[in-house]
C-alpha cells in the first residue's frame, strides 16, 4: 500500500519521496516534495529532511493518502474583509494550506474568546499571510514554514513595519497559539516560532489617567454634549469598557432600584459576566435621565443619541472626544478609554480596596489589578512630600 518517505541527495535539488497505492489505477505513485531544501546548508536540508520524514510516515503510517490532498475542501474562511465576504460569500475553495488552517483555528476560538481579541488575532494573521503571498510561500505546504522563514517575517515586522516590542510579543503569542493548534492536528512535527528576534522599541501610544486639572476644563466641553458626557460618566463612575461594553448595552441591563449594571458574558472582554456597583452620584443622575421608562429591550446608545433598537457606531463617541481634546489641545495621550482608567485610579487613591475595584473593573485577578495600574498610578509619596529635609 505504502512505501515510506526516502531522502534523495544524489544530485545538485535534494527531494523527499515517498509511493503509495492510487486506489484509482491500483498502481503504486510516487510523491516528490522539494520545498524547503532551496538555499539551505547541508545540515539545515538534513534538518529539514528528518522533519518531513517523521511528518510523512506518521501520516501514513495512521492511514492518510496524499490523494485526498488532491481534492479541494471547502472550508469557512475567516480572513476575507467583510465587504468582500458580502460580495461572495464566507464559503470558499481552497487547498490545505496555511490559510485553511488560520480560519480553522479562528473557528475553533471564536466562541471561546472576546470578540476584541478574536479581531486581534484576525488582523495578525492578515499581515502575516500578505507577506506569505508577497514571498511567494501561501501555497506551500505546511511544513515548509519553519523556523528560519518565521524569523525572517519577525525581521521583516521589526524592521521594516517599525512594530513595538509589545506588538512583535502580540505576533509571538498569536503565531505560537496557530502553529500548536497545526501541530495538534498532526500536519507539523514541530512548532516554528521558537527564538524569535526581539524588540526593544517602545511606541508608547497607550491611553493616560486624565489629570485633575484637565478633567475639569473637559467636563466644561464634554457637558455640552449629554451622549458623549453620559458614556464618560460609564466610563469613570463604574469601570465599563468604551467598545462593547458600553455601546452595547441594553436599558434592561440596568437595575434602576438595586443601583447595578450588568456586563453581560458576550459584552465582557474577560468573557466574565459581572454586575457591576453604580456609585451613587451616578445612580442619581441616570435615574433623572428616565431610561427606566424607555423600551428595556432598547440600546442605552442609539444612532439618534437617543435610546433606540440599534446602537451606535463603535468610533462615534471616540471621534467626538478627539475632536473636543483637539480643540482643547490637550495631549494626545488622553484617549476616550483614559476616563475609564482616571476613574480606577482614582477610586485606587481613595481608598477603596483592591479586590471591590479588581471585580468592579473586570479583571481576572487581583495579580492582574496589580498588573494594571503599575504604571498609571501617580506614585506620590505623602511622607516624602510632606517630610522631605531641607537642602
Amino acid at each position: 500500500m505504502i512505501i515510506l518517505p526516502k531522502l534523495n541527495r544524489s544530485g545538485k535539488q535534494w527531494f523527499m519521496y515517498y509511493s503509495c497505492l492510487n486506489p484509482k489505477t491500483g498502481k503504486m505513485q510516487r510523491f516528490r516534495h522539494y520545498d524547503g531544501f532551496t538555499g539551505k546548508s547541508d545540515q539545515e536540508k538534513l534538518l529539514h529532511a528528518r522533519q518531513l520524514h517523521e511528518l510523512y510516515s506518521t501520516r501514513l503510517r495512521s492511514g492518510w493518502s496524499p490523494f485526498t490532498d488532491d481534492v479541494e475542501v471547502i472550508y469557512n474562511d475567516h480572513m476575507d474583509y467583510k465587504t468582500i465576504a458580502d460580495m461572495y460569500g464566507t464559503r470558499r475553495a481552497g487547498n490545505n494550506t496555511i490559510r485553511v488552517w488560520i480560519s480553522k483555528f479562528l473557528e475553533s476560538i471564536g466562541q471561546i474568546v472576546s470578540l476584541a481579541t478574536y479581531q486581534t488575532y484576525q488582523s495578525k494573521f492578515r499581515i502575516f499571510l500578505l507577506w506569505l503571498e508577497k514571498e511567494k510561500m501561501a501555497g506551500n505546504d505546511l511544513v515548509t514554514l519553519d523556523n528560519k522563514l518565521i524569523c525572517t517575517f519577525f525581521n521583516y515586522i521589526i524592521n521594516d513595519r517599525k512594530l513595538s516590542r509589545i506588538s512583535v510579543q502580540k505576533y509571538t503569542q498569536n503565531l505560537t497559539a496557530l502553529f500548536e493548534y497545526i501541530k495538534m492536528n498532526k500536519l507539523i512535527i514541530l512548532n516554528p516560532v521558537f527564538d524569535t528576534p526581539t524588540c526593544n522599541r517602545i511606541n508608547d501610544q497607550a491611553p493616560r489617567p486624565i489629570q485633575r486639572a484637565d478633567i475639569d476644563i473637559f467636563k466644561v466641553e464634554i457637558q455640552k454634549d449629554p451622549e458623549l458626557w453620559l458614556a464618560v460618566q460609564f466610563e469613570f463612575y463604574c469601570g465599563m469598557r468604551p467598545g462593547h461594553e458600553i455601546i452595547e448595552m441594553k436599558i434592561k441591563e440596568i437595575d434602576f432600584t438595586a443601583g447595578t449594571v450588568r456586563v453581560t458574558r458576550r459584552r465582557a472582554k474577560t468573557r466574565i459576566e459581572r454586575l457591576v456597583t453604580i456609585p451613587r452620584q451616578f445612580l442619581e443622575y441616570i435615574r433623572n435621565l428616565g431610561l427606566q421608562q424607555c423600551n428595556k429591550e432598547f440600546y442605552v446608545f442609539g444612532p439618534e443619541g437617543v435610546p433606540g433598537p440599534d446602537h451606535i457606531g463603535k468610533n462615534k463617541l471616540r471621534y467626538k472626544f478627539a475632536a473636543i481634546r483637539k480643540k482643547l489641545n490637550m495631549p494626545y495621550e488622553y484617549k476616550f478609554y483614559s476616563w475609564k482608567h482616571t476613574g480606577l485610579v482614582e477610586a485606587d487613591e481613595s481608598g477603596i480596596p483592591s479586590k471591590d475595584i479588581s471585580r468592579h473593573a473586570g479583571h481576572s485577578s487581583l495579580k492582574s489589578t496589580d498588573f494594571y495600574f503599575r504604571n498609571k498610578r501617580t506614585g506620590v509619596s505623602k511622607a516624602i512630600r510632606e517630610n522631605y529635609p531641607d537642602l
